[in-house]
């Protein structure tokens, strides 16, 4: 075994931290894991940056379309047909996300049940969503979670989703998703994805699309796509 120092790539303005290694002495093998280190290391960085760059974008979107909620309801009409009697996921907006609460008004208008995510504790690593029948317009059905998220109290109706709107930070025309990154939806999705069909709708403004998404291996990619002036379906 040998101590290595290993650094990081920094980025413009910020300088790599420097870590101490105990290895193997085995040059082969360290340099290939030091490249797998360095592989995470970059794509984390990246997506730090994409991160900072999507949340402006989402801010100023926010602030320039206040209706962009409502003008959902006439994209997603192609989309999602029938619903009567389906379980659709939404969520109550945070931090600056589209808010698809008259979309799910409209999906409930046409029989759909409704229900809101909850989300793991924070100590609760690994863990994914957990869903509930909610009244998303009843405030005695909702509590802040230890993330700052509006969700369903824990004694209300748990039940599986069919389609789950899915919040996010930016999307591509394949279907990636770049999300706030703790990954709960990602955790979920592969999940329900196990257990049966189910639908993920990525909700968003416009101009939250970018060409390229960066992925990892455990990333969902959605099924379809659904903002104010544009709703399709992802290519399989």
């Amino acid at each position: 075994m040998v101590p290595v120092i290993w650094h990081p790539p920094g980025y413009p303005g910020r300088t790599g931290t420097s870590y101490l290694l105990t290895v193997l002495a085995d040059p082969p093998a360290f340099f290939f894991f030091i490249s797998l280190l360095m592989g995470l290391a970059a794509m984390i960085e990246v997506k730090s940056e994409l991160r900072s760059a999507l949340i402006a974008a989402r801010v100023k979107a926010q602030s320039e379309e206040p209706s962009a909620g409502l003008a959902l309801v006439a994209q997603a009409s192609a989309l999602l047909g029938d619903v009567q009697g389906r379980v659709v996921a939404g969520y109550i907006p945070f931090k600056r996300e589209i808010d698809p609460r008259p979309l799910m008004r409209a999906l409930a208008a046409q029989g759909a049940k409704l229900c809101l995510p909850r989300t793991p504790p924070k100590r609760g690593e690994g863990a994914g969503l957990t869903f509930h029948l909610c009244d998303t317009d009843d405030p005695s059905q909702l509590e802040k979670s230890a993330w700052g998220v509006m969700e369903p109290k824990a004694h209300l109706p748990q039940v599986r989703p069919e389609i789950v709107l899915v919040p996010l930070l930016g999307f591509d025309r394949a279907g990636n998703r770049l999300g706030q990154g703790q990954g709960h939806y990602d955790r979920t999705l592969e999940v329900l994805r196990a257990e049966g069909t189910v639908r993920a709708v990525g909700v968003a403004f416009a101009a939250q699309e970018i060409d390229h998404i960066p992925i990892e291996p455990h990333d969902q990619r959605l099924d379809w796509i659904i903002t104010p002036i544009k709703a399709y379906p992802i290519a399989t």
